[in-house]
């Protein structure tokens, strides 16, 4: 009772849990001109209370954990369970005064050595030097020692660049960089026991020297916006504001010479809104909110910003809008945005598109041309190792797979050279007379068909080279694998380049051969429009036989074996092609394989025959000293015509 209270003192001590700490009465630091020796001269006590809710209790000193020492007492492990208020007493019994300080305990937060509550605050801008200081550590430094102390950035070891120096109780960084923001602790080995003072550096940009800048409305001309009577509208204003140091920004709308807060009250202000921030500058953001616009309220609107430097405007005129152009925009909105639609499908989904109007409107393209085939396919398997082994996934799809399901399903008419090539004149001739009368070319590019060039004929014989540069016939190139390290690959990518009309299609393995797969109606859309018609292998064939060179009858068993003894000398006979040797020369076709029996060629059934026989052969150009060698040389070496079994397949008995 009658003791002058000077409540709480200004200033906090906090501390880590496990941490010393030493909290000093503020009478003689701030509110009496007078320290602790003297007052103890005067007969004056110092007398220290925890308060406890409304009341105050003297503290006990242990001497184990918490002691007075001096004008101040010691906690030589503080707790979580000594937060508070600590209140010291100077008094006699003509004298009183008091005073309280505040006490913060806080325990590290888990994987770090701080707990965020308590961290000092520092600022530094961008490029400028920065010293940071070890704080409130005096009471912990003896005297005539120096002090063992690290620093820690985000509380591990750092390796500092060199051009950051570390006194005994600071750390200075004399540039300034983005990245040098965050949590430095420096850590005070006192006794057996640490203090740790953790200080946040936050980087910011330069003070700014320019006054804020409005983004929207425009500064320089007042910005026309058209509005709708009756209804709700929210007109934005957009600043920017440079770093000012702890001042929040100015930001206000006006109409004429009135603040918002005069205007109606369907009239308001939103809060003031952060959009973005880097480094202390910001670019906010005010709306004005009308409930519904009135015809009052049309005029000019101006958006105010202000800092300690100066301040800007920009200004936005309501004007009422005319109806009609409300329908217009409506309406060519609408337009636009199924056009945008439409345009989207049709890219997703061009292929099923066309397919579909084939189907229920298109036409046969082949009711407009003379053209006997729908598409010629470049593609053989010349192997002449072992045609027996099994063939790549690669070769089942280009040989088998893909003809079968262009002619028995979608009912196209192919020419395949090693099927349905019958010679009339030089093969050249022949070949090039059979992708004239085709409306597609299909090239198969597999890795084998890559490396062996089978495709080179098109590009060396002017004819067929021709055909593909003026855009005669339409070239479908079908790649079966990723071709780019195979070689002479990059001749197919000049090919490509010299042809004017070409389609590339991917095909993805055993997943694109079936037939709702996207690789099919790839395949469908670039070859000839044409009506679904089940046409089988057998038809084919024959088609095929009739159409180019000729009407082709079924040759009897008895012609067959008079024009072979007519083609070679008497003593000259048909090899076994049963042989292992001769298994090679057996017509390659999955769908047609068979070959020439062991008995005599009266057996023969009355139809057509297919050999890859070689033409010396045919023609009785070969001793009976050549009979001995292997297939591969009665082809290689042959002076009668320099290609391979495979290129001369489909020769008619």
């Amino acid at each position: 009772d009658g003791c002058i209270d000077w409540s709480v003192d200004l200033k906090t001590y906090r501390v880590l849990a496990g941490e010393p700490l030493r909290v000093k009465c503020a009478l003689f630091y701030s509110y009496i001109r007078t320290n602790y020796s003297v007052a103890q001269n005067a007969k004056l006590r110092l007398i220290w209370y925890r308060n406890k809710g409304d009341s105050e209790e003297p503290i006990i000193f242990s001497g184990h954990r918490l002691s007075k020492e001096g004008d101040s007492i010691w906690f030589r492990s503080a707790e979580m369970e000594d937060n508070g208020f600590y209140t010291c007493v100077l008094r006699n019994s003509t004298y009183c005064m008091k005073v309280s300080m505040s006490l913060t305990v806080e325990e590290s937060e888990e994987g770090l050595c701080f707990s965020s509550r308590i961290r000092y605050q520092e600022r530094a801008e961008i490029t400028k030097s920065k010293m940071i200081t070890c704080p409130d550590i005096d009471d912990y430094l003896a005297p005539y020692k120096q002090p063992i102390m690290t620093w820690y950035k985000e509380c591990q070891r750092k390796e500092w660049r060199s051009s950051i120096i570390i006194n005994t109780t600071s750390l200075w960084i004399p540039e300034v960089q983005k990245d040098d923001g965050g949590n430095y602790t420096c850590e005070l080995k006192y006794g057996s026991r640490v203090v740790r003072r953790t200080t946040e550096l936050k980087v910011t940009a330069l003070l700014t020297t320019r006054p804020p800048k409005v983004l929207f409305p425009s500064e320089r001309q007042a910005t026309a916006i058209d509005v709708q009577l009756g209804m709700r509208l929210i007109l934005d204003c957009k600043a920017f504001f440079g770093y000012s140091g702890d001042s929040r920004p100015i930001i206000y709308w006006m109409k004429g010479d009135k603040f918002v807060e005069e205007l109606e009250g369907h009239i308001r202000e939103s809060e003031v809104r952060v959009v973005r921030e880097f480094l202390g500058e910001k670019e906010v953001e005010l709306s004005l909110i009308f409930d519904a616009v009135d015809e009052m309220d049309m005029g000019n609107y101006t958006c105010n910003v202000e800092n300690h430097i100066g301040r800007g405007s920009g200004s936005a005129i309501l004007q009422k809008r005319d109806m009609y152009r409300l329908e217009l925009v409506g309406g060519l909105g609408a337009i636009m945005l199924l056009l945008g639609i439409f345009t989207a499908i049709y890219k997703c989904y061009n292929v099923e598109i066309m397919l579909c109007y084939r189907r229920h409107f298109g036409s046969d393209e082949a009711d407009d041309d003379t053209k006997e085939y729908d598409a010629y396919l470049s593609y053989t398997k010349v192997d002449l190792e072992s045609v027996e082994r099994e063939m790549s996934e690669e070769e089942l799809f280009a040989l088998e797979i893909l003809p079968d399901v262009l002619e028995k399903h979608y009912g196209y008419k192919l020419f395949i050279p090693h099927r349905d090539l019958i010679p009339s004149s030089t093969y050249i001739e022949d070949l090039a007379r059979s992708v004239e009368q085709s409306r597609r070319l299909i090239i198969v590019l597999t890795p084998e068909f890559v490396a062996r060039r089978g495709w080179s004929i098109f590009q060396f014989e002017p004819r067929l080279h021709s055909m593909l540069v003026t855009g005669e016939i339409k070239v479908i190139m079908i790649e079966c694998s990723d071709l780019r390290n195979v070689i002479n690959y990059q001749e197919v990518e000049d090919l490509k380049h010299t042809i004017r009309v070409l389609s590339l299609i991917k095909w993805h393995g055993p997943k694109s051969n079936q037939l709702k797969s996207k690789f099919w109606k790839q395949v469908r859309y670039e070859m000839p429009a044409k009506k679904k018609e089940a046409v089988s292998r057998r038809q084919v064939m024959d088609s095929g036989e009739q159409g180019l060179f000729g009407d082709l009858q079924a040759v009897p068993t008895v012609a067959m074996t008079a024009t072979s003894a007519s083609l070679a000398p008497a003593h000259l006979e048909i090899p076994d092609y049963n042989e292992p040797s001769h298994l090679e020369m057996r017509h390659f076709c999955r769908n047609y394989e068979y070959e020439l029996p062991t008995t005599a060629i009266a057996t023969l059934s009355s139809r057509h025959m297919y050999c890859n026989l070689p033409m010396p052969l045919l023609n009785g150009r070969l001793t009976q000293n050549n009979i001995e060698k292997t297939k591969k040389d009665i082809h290689l070496n042959s002076p009668f015509v320099q290609l391979s079994g495979q290129e001369l397949s489909s020769d008619i008995w």
